[in-house]
C-alpha cells in the first residue's frame, strides 16, 4: 500500500463512499451519512494496517464497526440498513487486488494470479462476515427486548 497522509485517505474515501450512494439512488438524506460511514470504516482500516494488522483482521473490524454504525442509523433515521451499509463499505472493497489477478491470468503468470486472488477472496469473506456479524447480532438483540 502506498502511503499517504492521512487526511488524503480521509477526503476521498468520504468521497468516494458519497458518490456510490448517488449511484446507487439514495436518498439525499443519506448521502452525506453514508459518505461519514465510508469514511469511517476505510479510517479504521488504513489506522490498522499501519498497525501492523493484518489485512483479514483489519477489513473484519473495519466492516463489522461501519456495521454497527449503520444499524444505528437505520434505526435512527427509519431507513433501510442497505443505504448506509453498501456505500459504508465500499471503500474496503480490493479493487486493486481484483485487477491485479485478473492482470495476472492474462499475463499466464498463474501462480500470483492465485496468491492473489486467495487474499482478495479472504478479503472480501472478512468484509462479508463482519457485516453479518454484527447485524446478526444487533437485529437478535432487538428482537429479543422487543424494541
Amino acid at each position: 500500500m502506498i502511503w499517504m497522509p492521512i487526511y488524503i485517505h480521509i477526503i476521498f474515501s468520504y468521497l468516494a463512499a458519497v458518490g456510490f450512494a448517488v449511484f446507487l439512488n439514495s436518498p439525499k438524506k443519506t448521502l452525506y451519512v453514508s459518505g461519514a460511514v465510508g469514511m469511517i470504516s476505510w479510517t479504521i482500516y488504513i489506522l490498522l494496517m499501519r498497525l501492523n494488522f493484518d489485512m483479514m483482521s483489519a477489513n473484519f473490524i473495519a466492516a463489522a464497526i461501519a456495521g454497527l454504525i449503520c444499524e444505528i442509523l437505520a434505526r435512527k433515521m427509519k431507513k433501510p440498513t442497505i443505504l448506509f451499509i453498501v456505500p459504508g463499505i465500499i471503500t474496503l472493497i480490493p479493487g486493486l487486488g481484483l485487477y491485479n489477478t485478473m492482470y495476472y491470468v492474462v499475463e499466464g503468470d498463474f501462480q500470483s494470479s492465485f496468491t492473489t486472488g486467495a487474499n482478495v477472496l479472504l478479503a472480501s469473506g472478512s468484509i462479508a462476515l463482519g457485516v453479518i456479524v454484527v447485524s446478526s447480532l444487533f437485529r437478535n438483540y432487538y428482537k429479543n427486548n422487543g424494541r
